[in-house]
């Protein structure tokens, strides 16, 4: 049986992927920044997918411990371990809700900015969406054992990894960029002192 061969694997690759789900968070802090950038003073979407995107770590850290329990004790009966295998697969894939949610937030704001040079560029807010729609399927994984749509089917789990990664590795990019043009942002910001200056320079007949 898999989990009485990988016993410690599995418990070292479970515990390694929970830590790592934690870093999710601020990377959903640095995306709520640039989009607060977008909406000025009233930001409900920024919040809307900050609070959003920190579900996500919680929401499969349950799922990584179904496999670190049916690892925990693997001399357990071949039912007991496909059960606990099913109750970590079937909300590993399934659970794409805040995900979804997060990436039509984030969309719809990038594709509210209106100015000449916006924060993330037009393109990535439809990337957002269409990939928002690429997880659907996998959420229909509870009705079938096998085929396209179970678990480890191509639209459950195949279609909706590479949904998953693509946006993660276009985001990383496309909020660094924003990062650097915030920065350029502020070094063109001219000083207090400097509109001082400019003021009295006026004022002086």
């Amino acid at each position: 049986m898999f989990y009485r061969a990988n016993a410690n694997t599995i418990r070292t690759g479970m515990i390694l992927s929970m830590y790592a789900l934690v870093f999710f968070v601020p990377f959903t802090a640095a995306i709520s920044v640039q989009l607060k950038r977008i909406e000025g003073e009233h930001t409900p979407l920024t919040y809307a997918q900050l609070g959003v995107g920190c579900t996500l770590p919680v929401a499969f850290f349950p799922a990584l411990y179904y496999f670190q329990v049916a690892a925990y004790r693997p001399e357990r009966s071949q039912e007991a371990v496909q059960t606990l295998n099913d109750m970590g697969w079937l909300p590993f894939t399934g659970i794409i809700y805040a995900i979804f949610v997060q990436n039509l937030v984030i969309g719809v704001a990038v594709l509210s900015d209106r100015r000449t040079q916006p924060v993330y560029p037009r393109w990535y807010g439809y990337f957002c969406l269409w990939t928002a729609i690429l997880y659907c399927p996998a959420s229909l994984d509870v009705f079938f054992q096998d085929g396209p749509l179970a678990w480890n089917g191509l639209f459950s789990w195949w279609l909706s990894l590479a949904a998953f990664f693509a946006w993660l590795v276009v985001t990383v990019v496309v909020t660094l960029h924003a990062i650097r043009g915030q920065a350029l942002d502020g070094q063109t910001e001219p000083e207090p002192s400097d509109i001082t200056t400019s003021i009295q320079g006026l004022q002086t007949p």
